[in-house]
């Protein structure tokens, strides 16, 4: 079902004059973005507009390629799916505490914990529960500038591009999601 609704999102436009590496980029992006997609459900829940945020903001972050180890691009602090900076000490503290690895599943969990589990004191237990508050609406455009304000923050914060990606996953999440309950 994953891969089904990425593949519409990232696939769909490759026209014959693409080489071998940008097809392999494209394969790498998608993969990239199942694994995320994997990990926002298992601690997030079937949330279109929480996923749609997630994913949206992830894909300004990385330049979309979703990938757990990506550095700053043209240097920085930022690591990682989410551009951790701020964050980062923590979370490698996190993974210390809890024996775990570094990848997607373990910085999507360290965000969880972040907003509803045992790490709210980083960002401040205020901005845990602004975030849970704004995670219940049902505005995607909304919920993707509460999570870069609140959570993320980042030094060049790129707003449109957020909300223009956040929006197109929503539509591509409901879409997917309407299909799968009508099989």
């Amino acid at each position: 079902m994953i891969a089904l609704l990425f593949a519409s999102i990232l696939l769909v436009d490759m026209p014959d004059n693409k080489s071998t590496s940008e097809y392999g980029k494209d394969r790498e992006q998608f993969l990239n973005l199942n694994k995320m997609a994997k990990s926002v459900r298992k601690y997030f829940g079937r949330n279109p507009v929480v996923e749609a945020a997630i994913y949206g903001n992830s894909g300004v972050e990385t330049g979309n390629s979703f990938k757990y180890d990506q550095k700053q691009y043209g240097g920085g602090g930022g690591y990682g799916v989410f551009q951790f900076d701020f964050h980062k000490k923590y979370y490698r503290e996190y993974l210390e505490e809890e024996g775990l690895t570094d990848n997607t599943d373990s910085q999507v969990r360290y965000v969880y914990e972040n907003i509803y589990g045992k790490k709210q004191n980083i960002m401040g237990a205020g901005n845990a529960k602004k975030l849970r508050e704004a995670f219940q609406s049902d505005d995607p455009e909304f919920v993707s500038d509460k999570f870069m304000e609140i959570f993320l923050r980042p030094g060049k914060p790129h707003r449109d591009r957020r909300v223009d990606l956040s929006k197109k996953y929503h539509k591509q999440i409901v879409k997917a999601y309407d299909d799968e309950s009508r099989e």
